[in-house]
């Protein structure tokens, strides 16, 4: 099927289709990045809880090594996990959102297509 022989109104909402589509992906790829930057962070909660209290715990800031206390550093890494875990809930949110307007707009443009006797899979 040729893109000239698509009408314009089918044309407008295969475009919008598309744009929400890769929308779609971009939240897809944010939400796995927050689900690989939440285990990294488990792992390292799990490995700083075997340590002593005393242990030296440094933390990578830029290029530059900084020792901190064990404390400060579990501090930081509960609070960035719980702000992961409000982004990924937000983005699940958002995906599910998304697909079902990406379902009626599929729906609309079948139908669109329909009226001019075009027919898709």
């Amino acid at each position: 099927m040729s893109q000239q022989r698509i009408p314009p109104e089918a044309q407008k909402l295969l475009s919008e289709y598309q744009a929400l589509r890769d929308n779609y992906v971009k939240l897809d790829a944010e939400l796995r990045l927050i689900d690989t930057e939440l285990t990294e962070i488990d792992n390292v909660l799990d490995t700083l809880k075997n340590t002593g209290e005393d242990a030296e715990i440094y933390k990578l800031i830029g290029h530059v090594m900084v020792r901190k206390k064990k404390e400060d550093i579990v501090k930081e890494l509960e609070e960035r996990k719980e702000l992961l875990n409000i982004k990924r809930e937000k983005y699940r949110n958002q995906l599910g959102l998304i697909e079902k307007k990406l379902k009626e707009l599929e729906q609309q443009i079948k139908t669109t297509l329909a009226k001019y006797g075009i027919s898709i899979g």
